[in-house]
């Protein structure tokens, strides 16, 4: 299965969560639409923050996929942990393990020849880096930055089909 990691298209950085995007941020959505519409997409998940759906959004325009909000893609802190009845903050390890879990989640729902597009921001391409080689979440997994969009393509094939 292929699935593509897509930073949110750039944002209008305004410091809060539901930033909108650029008119470059758009464009650069629009052109990944375009790069991808031959390809066997079946579905685009998305973080339910708002720059993350309008990406989504835009790229859909050129493939016509169900779209589904999921929650896990969302950015570093913004979930609540509970541990033995009792709410803590979020670790760097905790973040890598729910983004592994959702890729997980997704994985199961598709067959080895379908492609998906996951739309998230950029804190969550350390558990896409995980998933995919096998990595255990750590501390020391290192925070890379994403720019505007950048498609990445991950392949692991389920062993059930």
């Amino acid at each position: 299965m292929n699935i593509i990691y897509c930073h949110h298209a750039e944002r209008d950085f305004t410091g809060k969560q539901n930033d909108n995007i650029t008119e470059f941020g758009r464009k650069d959505a629009d052109l990944v639409g375009k790069m991808f519409k031959q390809s066997n997409i079946k579905a685009i998940y998305t973080s339910p923050f708002f720059r993350c759906i309008e990406t989504a959004r835009i790229i859909n325009k050129h493939l016509n996929v169900p779209i589904y909000e999921e929650p896990r893609f969302n950015e570093f802190k913004s979930m609540s942990i509970f541990v033995r009845g009792k709410t803590k903050d979020e670790t760097w390890i905790d973040l890598q393990k729910r983004v592994i879990a959702a890729i997980e989640d997704i994985v199961s729902k598709h067959n080895n020849e379908d492609t998906v597009i996951c739309v998230t921001s950029g804190v969550n391409i350390a558990g896409f880096i995980d998933w995919q080689l096998n990595l255990k979440p750590s501390k020391n997994m290192a925070y890379i930055g994403v720019k505007s969009c950048s498609p990445i393509i991950f392949r692991k094939d389920k062993k059930d089909d």
